[in-house]
């Protein structure tokens, strides 16, 4: 019989191979060890993160920040998308010690997020279902993403992913880690976006 099927989680998530990452990555792992990072409150197993949130307008990260426009400029004329350019305006790095998780969240003020990753063996980031309703009522255990609420993202280190900033999504502690860093930037559209009808706008 003739069968069609469409994934049923509404939404795309992107990724990026970096073919440099091996000389990328360890200029990045000498720049974060000279970084200055947020304090780790005791009483919360949360990143570290750089104090500085504009990493995207620092010369010494310019090599990798130029990779990640490329990706940008790759993800908006792949999509068509209406838009002048896709802006990162906030970007920071993280750094997680063993047994360090990062609680779900959303990235506000943004509308697609990144997640670039720089140590070796990243601990995976867990995506959420956006649709609550898939959340309640009868559940049938599946093998497939029939019945899923929570997708494990296969990134690898070197891989850039992009996703809509609205996904929530979170890491779990990895007890076979000693570090987890990664490079985190929110993105807006940038120019004359949607010109068609009467949603037309400037950002």
């Amino acid at each position: 019989m003739k069968k069609n099927i469409a994934e049923v989680f509404p939404t795309t998530v992107v990724g990026y191979g970096n073919q440099d990452y091996l000389k990328h990555n360890s200029k990045l792992l000498d720049l974060f060890e000279t970084e200055k990072f947020t304090d780790i409150n005791s009483n919360i197993s949360h990143p570290k993160q750089t104090v500085d949130s504009h990493l995207e307008k620092r010369e010494e990260y310019s090599e990798i920040y130029s990779w990640f426009r490329e990706c940008l400029e790759d993800y908006r004329t792949s999509f068509t998308l209406d838009t002048e350019e896709l802006k990162i305006v906030l970007s920071w790095a993280n750094w997680s010690n063993q047994d360090t998780e990062h609680r779900s969240h959303v990235h506000p003020n943004s509308w697609i997020s990144g997640i670039y990753y720089v140590t070796d063996n990243p601990s995976c980031t867990y995506f959420e279902n956006p649709v609550m309703q898939r959340r309640t009522g009868i559940v049938v255990q599946s093998g497939s993403m029939l019945d899923a609420n929570i997708w494990k993202c296969p990134a690898t280190t070197g891989e850039l992913i992009l996703f809509p900033s609205w996904m929530e999504h979170f890491t779990e502690p990895a007890e076979d880690q000693k570090k987890r860093i990664t490079i985190s930037f929110n993105v807006m559209p940038s120019g004359r976006t949607s010109k068609a009808g009467l949603i037309e706008n400037y950002y």
